[in-house]
């Protein structure tokens, strides 16, 4: 477990997660929507670094504080957390959070994949600021250059490979459902609809056959899903 930051630095907030309008998990980066006691004074709107804690459970994320300029044209300010390596019905239960730094102002992107990629940023900066290393592999993937490589050799994926597999590869203790895959990486909701993962999981895997070290970087999770195999 990371060493906890100093919490009397920072601006904690206490709510219950209620449904919002399930944009984040469209984009991959699914949010919980804290709702606060009225009145509850909040900071700056902008883009944190957040402590979190989840019934006994301490955890990492990105919280956003403001409107959606993006996904909407609504005013209202709410206030929307987004747990690294965190995959699960949150609805209904008590979030508590700490923000830390503040990384950026929100802005409006003028499509979901460069907001996608921000968000990717956001991440990278909190794993990097909470001490937070993926484990180690033989994989490598940037996602500001859309570069794989395996053990130093470029790896060519197409825009749908390379986006589920840095899902699995940045969330390496999660597995995810395959409807959950399908809607991170189509951005739609899946309706039943997964043969595109199965698919696209089988080009990888077709795309890696020749790196003895990447024949296990998706593992199956049967009657599930799938997960990083490291």
């Amino acid at each position: 477990m990371n060493s906890r930051p100093d919490h009397e630095a920072a601006c904690r907030l206490a709510g219950t997660v209620v449904h919002g309008r399930g944009i984040g998990k469209l984009v991959g980066m699914p949010t919980a929507n804290l709702e606060l006691p009225p009145g509850t004074p909040l900071p700056p709107v902008g883009v944190y670094l957040t402590w979190v804690l989840l019934e006994g459970r301490e955890l990492q994320g990105v919280t956003n504080i403001g409107a959606r300029p993006t996904v909407d044209r609504d005013p209202e300010v709410t206030v929307e957390t987004h747990i690294l390596n965190f995959d699960g019905d949150l609805y209904g239960k008590r979030l508590d959070i700490w923000l830390y730094t503040r990384l950026r102002s929100p802005r409006r992107f003028p499509d979901f994949s460069l907001l996608l990629e921000q968000i990717r940023r956001d991440c990278d900066a909190a794993r990097e600021f909470f001490g937070i290393r993926l484990s180690p592999s033989p994989l490598f993937m940037d996602p500001e250059r859309h570069l794989a490589t395996l053990s130093g050799r470029e790896v060519t994926l197409s825009p749908k490979e390379f986006d589920l597999l840095y899902l699995l590869y940045s969330n390496p203790d999660t597995t995810f459902t395959q409807e959950r895959l399908y809607e991170a990486v189509w951005h739609q909701p899946a309706n039943g609809w997964c043969h595109p993962v199965e698919n696209t999981v089988f080009q990888i895997r077709k795309r890696l056959r020749n790196h003895p070290e990447g024949q296990n970087l998706i593992r199956t999770v049967p009657r599930y899903g799938y997960r990083f195999g490291g």
